[in-house]
């Protein structure tokens, strides 16, 4: 097996693949009214959340995205493999950790907001309904997503992006929901 730092890769492939059990449900009251968030994980979201978009300048084989995660745990992509791309360390081993500790910022005490780009002192072009803010060290920001694109009133989310919080993402969210969550496994 590989090193600890080494291993991040198949350790985030590792809880993204645990988490696809849960089906987090968080209800938020705002201005009087409960929303739920039921949070999910699906298979072919790995990929962009691990930043393997950001690899385009090395060679990997050509898989399925639905199947990335299962080709990590299999160890047909390594660390060895993507630590060679030319933005790995600014932007693919800093989602590889926030993913890496994903499941246990689910579990902790953590903020959601309600996202609004412009309150933020971060730029960014991730379109999202919510940010997750964990309140343990390291500091992570996960975005969701409604899972309907049609932009049909639903409360299915899904896990859009994860970040370790650093020089890109800094600086603390401007509103805040209250949240009482609850985790279910299939």
């Amino acid at each position: 097996m590989q090193n600890e730092k080494q291993a991040i890769l198949y350790q985030a492939a590792y809880v993204w693949k645990e988490l696809m059990s849960y089906r987090y449900v968080f209800t938020c009251g705002y201005k009087g009214n409960l929303h739920a968030i039921n949070l999910t994980f699906s298979p072919e979201d790995f990929p962009h959340l691990a930043g393997f978009q950001y690899l385009k300048d090395i060679r990997l084989p050509r898989y399925n995205p639905r199947k990335i995660v299962d080709i990590v745990l299999q160890q047909k992509i390594t660390y060895t493999n993507v630590q060679k791309a030319a933005q790995f360390h600014e932007f693919v081993e800093p989602r590889l950790a926030a993913l890496v500790q994903l499941k246990e910022a689910l579990d902790c005490d953590f903020d959601l907001f309600t996202y609004v780009p412009r309150f933020y002192p971060f730029i960014t072009k991730i379109k999202a309904d919510y940010l997750i803010a964990t309140q343990q060290e390291p500091i992570s920001f996960v975005f969701i997503i409604k899972e309907s694109p049609s932009g049909e009133s639903v409360c299915d989310y899904l896990c859009f992006s994860a970040f370790a919080k650093g020089e890109r993402l800094s600086g603390e969210p401007a509103t805040q929901d209250a949240v009482k969550k609850d985790s279910y496994s299939y």
